[in-house]
């Protein structure tokens, strides 16, 4: 067995683990991102989030909203997600060996709710400057979870801890024709902080054999433990049209792609140096993703004093969003950077875009009062189906007689499937000024099949090869949200 490739294919596997799992669907929206803007929002499944500015968060989706303002008007709430990610299946060891593969352990494990609860918080400011122009500032999260495995769940070296901070600040212009259409413009300040882990299980199944072979135990050694932050800045552009009457907006917005670099300063105990052939110790690495540019379109009419309806579609272009790639400056000979690692291809992911669709209905029984109900079908970003360059993977170490394994492309860090959504909220208006949200949504989505594969060296002529075979058995999660509007 050729051991560079087998360490090309560790820090590969170990590194898209942890990458994958920062931005994953614990966000419990299509791909990575979080719908959670607002608590208004929430109540009507964010349908037509973009046109109807029922209050200032109308900003985070779209920069043209605050020109709806004729005073100063605030808006800050929080939005709880708990998830309950479950998945189950079956854990093959193999020994990698000259010969070829032997299977030397199977074990099944369920790993159950393994996506931690979070609070999503968020603040918006429009000010009107005069008849024409007005400015926002919008804060919120578009990307955030964290994923935490039991330490003897079998594949924590696929995947184990991972924890994602985000926050983006967008400051914008927008100026009003008429009183009828408005158009704005935003700049977007993405802040995002990692912490990523992944380790050998506690309570190997297979410690007595690795430490023979290795001569030291490896129960809970760290493979990679990285930890990482960048800023980034992309930008954003709407419309919005409403009738004479108000009855009817019409809102269409666009944001950027985002291609943010993670600095991280990465550690092992087990994955070497390519220089000195030491475990990394603070190695620095720049991990790049690509984040899909959207398009949005909102529309909103109130039939009469007591009803109005609310209808949204949202393309996101996942297909820009292909591979994995890290960049290791320091892994240098002769000064020369070492094409291995710069750039080292972590995973081709191979999403594919889609739409989220929403419908959301309001009942206004009085001036103080407002219900809102809705539905969403969210198009999940993972493909289905098998990844060609998984089953080569597995093949090129001779498993299933050379032919190799059946890999998908979805996976443990990244269960993503198609969701929807059911909500219900509703407003109280305590006078002209001050108002109050409250929202409840439940989202389901549909069980899948994971099936991954990595390989690890134990020594030059030894590798450890592992199959999970199994799928998701429960995708759900409960959001409750509250916000507080007040203008000036």
């Amino acid at each position: 067995m050729n051991t560079k490739t087998l360490r090309k294919a560790a820090l590969a596997a170990a590194i898209c683990s942890v990458t994958a799992g920062t931005y994953s669907s614990g966000a419990f929206a299509a791909g990575f991102a979080l719908q959670e803007s607002s608590t208004s929002g929430l109540g009507r499944a964010f349908a037509a989030e973009n046109a109807i500015g029922d209050n200032a968060a109308i900003l985070a989706r779209n920069p043209a909203g605050s020109a709806l303002f004729n005073e100063m008007a605030f808006s800050v709430g929080v939005t709880y997600v708990n998830p309950e990610i479950d998945a189950a299946g079956q854990t093959d060891y193999y020994l990698l060996t000259q010969q070829g593969p032997v299977l030397a352990a199977s074990v099944f494990d369920k790993a159950d709710d393994y996506a931690s609860s979070a609070f999503v918080p968020n603040a918006y400011l429009a000010i009107p400057l005069d008849d024409c122009w007005s400015f926002g500032i919008a804060m919120n999260t578009d990307y955030g979870l964290e994923t935490d495995f039991n330490s003897s769940w079998p594949v924590t070296h696929i995947a184990d801890k991972t924890e994602l901070l985000s926050v983006t600040i967008a400051p914008s212009v927008a100026f009003d024709f008429a009183d009828q259409f408005s158009i704005g413009l935003s700049a977007n300040f993405l802040y995002g902080d990692a912490t990523l882990k992944t380790k050998v299980p506690n309570n190997f199944v297979l410690e007595d054999a690795a430490e023979q072979l290795l001569g030291f135990p490896v129960s809970n050694a760290k493979i990679l433990d990285a930890d990482g932050d960048d800023w980034y800045v992309g930008w954003s552009i709407g419309g919005l049209w409403r009738s004479k009457d108000g009855h009817t907006h019409v809102g269409v917005s666009y944001q950027s792609e985002l291609r943010p670099e993670i600095d991280a300063d990465v550690n092992s105990d087990l994955l070497p140096s390519f220089v000195d052939g030491r475990p990394f110790d603070n190695e620095r690495a720049r991990l790049t993703l690509d984040l899909p540019d959207t398009l949005e379109i909102g529309v909103y009419h109130r039939f009469d004093e007591h009803w109005g309806i609310a209808m949204g579609a949202l393309w996101t272009d996942w297909d820009d969003f292909e591979r994995l790639q890290a960049f290791f400056p320091d892994q240098r000979v002769n000064d020369e950077l070492v094409d291995r690692y710069n750039p080292l291809l972590i995973k081709e992911e191979n999403f594919q875009s889609g739409w989220r669709y929403s419908l959301g209905a309001e009942y206004y029984p009085c001036e103080e009062i407002t219900w809102r109900v809705g539905y969403a079908y969210d198009n999940g970003a993972a493909r289905d189906g098998l990844n060609e360059d998984g089953r080569i993977e597995s093949a090129a170490v001779g498993l299933n007689g050379g032919l190799g394994l059946p890999v998908t492309w979805r996976t443990l860090s990244i269960p993503d499937a198609d969701r929807q959504w059911v909500t219900f909220g509703g407003t109280y208006k305590f006078n002209d000024q001050l108002s109050v949200d409250g929202g409840l949504a439940y989202i389901w989505g549909d069980d899948e099949p994971i099936q991954e594969f990595q390989a690890l060296p134990l020594t030059p002529d030894i590798g450890l090869g592992t199959y999970f075979n199994g799928g998701t058995t429960n995708l759900e999660a409960w959001l409750v949200g509250a916000s507080l509007n007040y203008s000036f």
